[in-house]
């Protein structure tokens, strides 16, 4: 092959996934590519080769190919010059893909981070990711002490344009701090990328996996529920983030929702057999996984069907898979420091007898297992007076101080669990709910009650579940948590008849469709705002929402690519607001539907007669309207930009 023969391969090769196919075809231009002149074309398909080694899970390759690729380099420093960076960066990567693979020797590893030393010595660049590097491979092998001093090296050194962004140095950097037993520490370190401050194409996806058990472990479970609402569909369908699956599942079992957790294995039952090549990611997720089956096992469920066989089945059988990656792990460094950190994990207790999160998922009772009742004790008779006394006391206070109101009220709920009955309970949830939503600025609290009465209200009342599930949902929606808001719309609209006229019904789903939109998921959006404008279109009463809703899914249409129906919807909306007399609204939808519409050489009827419309209809009312004027002239400036776009002589206008 020649120098276009191969150039032209790559071009073909370039948008293939990464696996096996991929990586044999980079491997036979590799090949050609070393009996060629070309040294820049060879340098550049054996970083390909190694990148592809390394997503398609086959890491042991690509130090091999990455020796070869800095000879290359070393001998024609001209011809690969401009490729220094990405070689740079890349050689970073490739000595990070080692730490976690057992099949690389300790004393391997060892020369690579020296070559990675020198060489950003010798280019200048700064030592930070190489020592950030050196923390995590001694964290791996369970040198605390060199952990700790390696991180605070790699923290104090200078960035530079090899430094991983921050959100990745964030998260490794909580990691680590976890890892050396500080909760608090690894929270505040991830507190940027928690808070949305800092973030980047695989985070906060990470990070709020991560930050699942020492969010419980430090009290902050309305937190912790967040990052699972918002975390899980952020990593669901990605393979690459299996570890941040498992420590969903394990979140779960850990939390009383083991029935959640079994509901996430489910959907990603195919990878219970599907070891693959990289044993990092493979131990972890197994790890997690089994976390939730012992749980399983705990609660006499060992006999539910999973996979290919039972909870039971499985477990023992990703144990047997765990034990000898484990033993890989331990060969390598020299001692048991993966398998005690494996065994700890496996063996945690349930940090919560169950955290509500607002999604429901039901586990079958054990046939044997009788039903549990609170023990009676010598006070049961008197803490049930007392709850009833705070129970009215709570009521009574609700309509003129629902502050009062709150305090009674949680504080029956507190003292009533081993005498109240399960209505009981949950009839003083929802006088909680009702406490707090009377209070202003309270929305994260609100939630927070309006998801614990949803659960209290399961197997009793679905009306209430579904209700009180949209009292979080739009919640989360006014604070601007819109992951966890959105996780809730879902759910309630999943859950049955909302008991809300269809009016209310369409403003929910207006919410739903802003949260959509808020994570970048405009399709979604648009068709919650379509379905919005069909329950109030017939509404008189309902004009101004109903153009709300149908100017909402125009831009949510315009935003996914869908012209045609956001050129129909703007249309609509600009109906709509011509009835209710919004002069500047129903201009920006006509002058937004235009705009779509206009393409050098394309038809300039449609948007050309429209725009001329609207400039008359405004130069009508601009006489005696100056928002009427203002937007004649927003309109005559735009007209006159989509001539000239257009290819439109202006006396066409």
């Amino acid at each position: 092959m020649d120098a276009a023969e191969i150039n032209a391969a790559l071009a073909h090769i370039y948008p293939l996934p990464h696996g096996r196919t991929r990586t044999e075809r980079l491997e036979t231009l590799a090949a050609a590519a070393k009996t060629g002149p070309d040294r820049a074309l060879e340098g550049r398909v054996l970083l390909e080769l190694a990148q592809s080694y390394t997503y398609a899970g086959e890491r042991d390759l690509v130090p091999v190919v990455y020796g070869r690729l800095l000879r290359v380099y070393d001998d024609h420093p001209a011809e690969l010059g401009p490729m220094t960076h990405s070689v740079h960066w890349y050689l970073k990567w490739m000595t990070w893909g080692m730490i976690d693979n057992p099949a690389i020797p300790l004393a391997t590893i060892d020369r690579w981070f020296d070559e990675l030393d020198n060489r950003y010595r010798q280019r200048g660049y700064s030592l930070r990711p190489v020592l950030a590097l050196r923390s995590e491979l001694a964290r791996e092998i369970g040198d605390t002490a060199a952990a700790a001093a390696w991180l605070a090296q790699a923290m104090a050194a200078a960035r530079d344009s090899m430094s991983d962004c921050d959100a990745c140095e964030r998260s490794e950097w909580g990691v680590t701090s976890v890892y050396l037993g500080d909760d608090e520490a690894g929270l505040a370190r991830w507190k940027p990328v928690l808070d949305g401050d800092r973030s980047c194409a695989e985070e906060p996806h990470r990070v709020l996996a991560e930050a699942l058990l020492p969010l419980v472990r430090t009290g902050r479970v309305a937190a912790a529920r967040g990052a699972h609402l918002t975390g899980y569909p952020l990593v669901r369908h990605t393979e690459d983030l299996r570890p941040s699956v498992a420590l969903h599942v394990e979140f779960c079992a850990l939390t009383g929702n083991e029935a959640r957790g079994l509901e996430i294995l489910a959907e990603h039952a195919s990878w219970l057999a599907d070891p693959g090549a990289d044993a990092g990611a493979r131990l972890a997720f197994a790890t997690g996984v089994c976390v939730l089956l012992r749980r399983l096992v705990a609660l006499r469920l060992g006999d539910l069907p999973l996979a290919d066989g039972t909870v039971e089945s499985v477990r023992a059988r990703l144990e047997t898979e765990i034990g000898a990656l484990c033993a890989r792990y331990d060969a390598r460094n020299g001692n048991s420091a993966v398998s005690l950190r494996t065994a700890a994990r496996l063996a945690a207790e349930p940090l919560l007898e169950r955290l509500p999160l607002g999604v429901r998922s039901t586990l079958p009772r054990a046939a044997h297992m009788p039903d549990s009742a609170p023990a009676a004790d010598d006070f049961s008779g008197d803490r049930a007076g007392e709850v009833r006394r705070l129970a009215e006391l709570g009521a009574a206070r609700l309509a003129d101080t629902p502050e009062e109101a709150e305090a009674h009220l949680r504080e029956a709920l507190a003292l009533g669990t081993p005498v109240l009955t399960g209505e009981e309970a949950a009839r003083l949830g929802a006088q909680l709910v009702i406490a707090i939503a009377s209070q202003p600025d309270r929305e994260l609290d609100l939630a927070d009650a309006a998801v614990r009465a949803a659960a209290r209200w399961e197997g009793l009342s679905e009306p209430d579940v579904l209700h009180h599930t949209v009292v979080a949902a739009r919640a989360f929606h006014r604070a601007e948590r819109h992951g966890e808001a959105v996780a809730l719309f879902e759910q309630a609209l999943a859950g049955g008849a909302i008991p809300y006229p269809s009016g209310e019904l369409a403003v929910v789903r207006a919410q739903f469709g802003r949260s959509l939109d808020a994570l970048g998921r405009p399709r979604e959006a648009a068709r919650r705002f379509l379905e919005g404008a069909r329950l109030v279109e017939h509404d008189p009463e309902r004009t101004k929402l109903h153009a709300e809703l149908a100017w909402s899914a125009a831009g949510a249409l315009e935003h996914c690519g869908q012209d045609d129906e956001a050129v129909a919807a703007y249309h609509r909306a600009a109906e709509l607001w011509g009835r209710l007399g919004a002069v500047a609204a129903r201009a920006a939808c006509l002058r937004s539907a235009a705009w779509l519409q206009v393409s050098p050489g394309a038809d300039s009827e449609p948007w050309l007669t429209s725009m001329r419309a609207l400039t008359a209809e405004l130069a009508v009312l601009a006489e005696r309207s100056a928002e009427a004027a203002e937007e004649l002239a927003h309109t005559r400036e735009q007209l006159a930009r989509m001539l000239r776009i257009g290819g439109v002589p202006e006396t066409s206008a």
